[in-house]
């Protein structure tokens, strides 16, 4: 998947949330071509529901926002080497009550209790360089958006949430770290990438790369951060944004 570059992930096991598309996808078919045994997550009953090739890869129905069926997904699990919290998103009517709480219930509680529940078989894990969490953020982690008062706020803590973790969990070998996608192309974006050019103008302008990111993109740093290559690296985030953090307005 990646040209010139090598991970060897071979007998390591991996969950990503929201495995179906998009950048969760691209994560998973990293995984898999690396060597690992992949389990994804989506909210559809069967994964042959999905137009995205999933074969190869193991599926499971779940509703991130069901605390019950995320402690029983991980009781479920014999063991985990890495956890890759992807599943997540904008939710409609985020200025509304209902809409705000769903937000932060699927975009930082789900990584929480998630997180918490595989946390006995992370700490078990003997994959080389310790086991990994790892939660995608956003460019809404650092700036305000007016139309999303919910996942913004809930990015910023999952930023927030992965120092805190890092602090608490580094004792039993585990790694938490975050990648904060900048305008990424995925089935969730075309949409406003394809109605709304002026956005993505002004947000070249701003980045050093003048181009929006790929799946692959974040998939390359996610798969970087849970190797042995990043072995001392946690609590961190790493944008991967084409400069867009570094820019100025």
């Amino acid at each position: 998947m990646f040209d010139h570059i090598q991970y060897h992930y071979a007998g390591a096991s991996v969950l990503v949330t929201g495995g179906t598309s998009g950048i969760g996808h691209a994560c998973a078919q990293a995984y898999l071509e690396a060597g690992a045994q992949v389990l994804v997550t989506g909210r559809k009953p069967h994964a042959s529901d999905y137009p995205t090739d999933l074969s190869g890869l193991t599926y499971r129905q779940l509703d991130v926002a069901d605390r019950d069926a995320l402690y029983a997904l991980a009781t479920s699990l014999s063991h985990l080497d890495i956890l890759v919290n992807n599943a997540g998103g904008s939710q409609a009517a985020e200025w509304e009550a209902d809409g705000f709480d769903q937000s932060l219930s699927v975009n930082l509680s789900s990584v929480f209790h998630l997180s918490s529940a595989c946390k006995p078989l992370l700490a078990a894990s003997p994959f080389p360089g310790g086991a990994s969490v790892v939660g995608i953020a956003s460019m809404t982690s650092y700036f305000g958006f007016e139309w999303t008062p919910g996942y913004g706020p809930a990015k910023a803590g999952l930023v927030q949430l992965v120092k805190t973790l890092a602090m608490s969990w580094g004792r039993d070998g585990i790694r938490a770290n975050a990648v904060a996608a900048g305008l990424t192309r995925s089935n969730l974006t075309s949409p406003v990438l394809e109605s709304m050019p002026e956005m993505v103008e002004e947000t070249l302008k701003r980045q050093g790369l003048k181009r929006t990111g790929e799946p692959d993109d974040i998939a390359a740093a996610v798969l970087f951060l849970t190797s042995p290559a990043a072995a001392w690296i946690t609590g961190q985030t790493l944008p991967v944004d084409g400069g867009f953090t570094i820019g100025m307005s």
